[in-house]
């Protein structure tokens, strides 16, 4: 009741990750694929919104203990908004 107006602010800009995939072009292998856009979706109300997520693995990354990591990191654009390590239990 004391913030009648609670809202949540991000950064505009983008970020501007370097990318080393290639494009492929995967036409060839599925010709009649399409995006579904639904009929009823909402008309887009202002700049678009880039989430990010990285993830990575070590296997057996502990030489002591042969345990293994695990991170997530996601964000809206130049955000972090979620971010999560754990190391694996025995």
């Amino acid at each position: 009741k004391k913030h009648s107006r609670p809202r949540v602010v991000f950064d505009d800009a983008y970020i501007g990750w370097e990318n080393k995939f290639t494009e492929v072009d995967w036409s060839d292998f599925y010709p009649d694929a399409v995006e579904p856009i639904p009929s009823n979706a909402p008309e887009v109300r202002g700049p678009e919104v880039h989430v990010n997520c990285f993830v990575d693995a070590d296997h057996a990354g502990n030489r002591v203990s042969r345990r293994s990591p695990t991170g997530v990191l996601i964000f809206c654009n130049k955000a972090p908004i979620l971010w999560y390590s754990k190391r694996q239990i025995l």
